[in-house]
């Protein structure tokens, strides 16, 4: 039914409608990868590590301690930073007299 130069025909007509264009056609023979932008790709994820206070266990009432003495430093700092900006008024007062 077929003879051969018919059926090689039909399969290079097959072969260049399957590809868009015969750039395609192309790099399909040459065996290029064609690149594309894939909205899917997965992106990898680094391998998990344990957090470095991880053997610390906390004792209760400790978050509740920390935050006290976090608000008695910053009273600390408070007060100190007031003095030393009335020290430096003063010195500065004495300098321009």
């Amino acid at each position: 039914m077929f003879n051969k130069k018919k059926l090689v025909i039909l399969a290079l007509i097959l072969i260049t409608t399957s590809c868009g264009s015969l750039s395609d056609v192309g790099k399909i023979m040459r065996n290029e990868k064609i690149t594309t932008t894939d909205e899917f790709l997965v992106k990898k994820k680094e391998p998990l590590t344990l957090p470095p206070d991880f053997a610390e266990i906390p004792e209760p009432g400790s978050l509740e301690k920390k935050k006290n003495d976090e608000i008695e430093k910053k009273k600390i700092e408070k007060v100190f930073k007031i003095e030393k900006k009335k020290k430096d008024k003063s010195n500065s007062g004495k300098i321009e007299e």
